[in-house]
């Protein structure tokens, strides 16, 4: 079984293109299909960026980093991917609309990893499977189904404020810091770097879980 997973961010040369690389260097190629995309991407194929591209090779090896080039959202592609993940909410809106059955498939990076937090169990894929009659019953997309599920029964994560009482981004959000200072770029990509690594921490658990583990499948 082939697993099908995109990674969107608005202009996909830094923080969508990082995920693709870090989840890449943790998984074998043979079972996974993995591609970044953007929303927004301007004229002209451009590279990852540098930073970015440092970062990754910092967590694991990898051999494309060299090798991207910014690729715009395709309706096709969305249509064939078992689950997408996106670096905000912004993101996230976009694909919605480009193709509105994308939504139960759909989360921020960040989104998916607090409503995978808890293990899924037996009993919730049982359930999506008594409501839709074609829903997987295994793999990425019964991952997915699981997660959608979840949506309005977890309680969403706060941002909380700074000791300077300022409100933080939304949870859910990776924010761009693209053109910020050195500092404050790296230091977001680091911590989606870790975001990752913690999504294939939970990916594993249920991709590999026994069939008959009812506390994951």
């Amino acid at each position: 079984m082939t697993h099908r997973l995109i990674f969107a961010c608005e202009a996909n040369i830094c923080r969508s293109p990082l995920m693709e690389q870090v989840l890449r260097s943790r998984v074998e190629a043979d079972l996974w299909e993995i591609t970044s995309v953007g929303t927004r991407v301007g004229p002209g194929d451009r590279p990852m960026c540098t930073v970015s591209a440092d970062v990754a090779l910092a967590v694991g090896p990898g051999d494309s980093t060299v090798e991207h080039r910014s690729t715009a959202v395709d309706v096709e592609a969305l249509h064939a991917a078992e689950l997408v993940l996106t670096a905000s909410r912004a993101e996230r809106s976009a694909i919605a609309q480009l193709l509105p059955e994308a939504r139960s498939k759909t989360f921020t990076l960040r989104e998916a990893i607090h409503l995978g937090a808890a293990p899924l169990r037996s009993e919730e894929l049982t359930a999506i499977a008594d409501l839709i009659d074609d829903a997987p019953t295994e793999g990425l997309g019964a991952y997915a189904a699981a997660l959608h599920r979840r949506r309005g029964f977890v309680a969403p994560p706060t941002a909380g404020r700074t000791l300077w009482g300022k409100r933080r981004p939304n949870a859910l959000d990776i924010p761009d810091a693209h053109h910020g200072g050195s500092r404050e770029h790296r230091s977001m990509l680091e911590g989606t770097a870790r975001d990752v690594v913690e999504l294939h921490r939970q990916l594993d658990a249920f991709l590999t879980a026994p069939v008959t583990d009812p506390a994951v499948r």
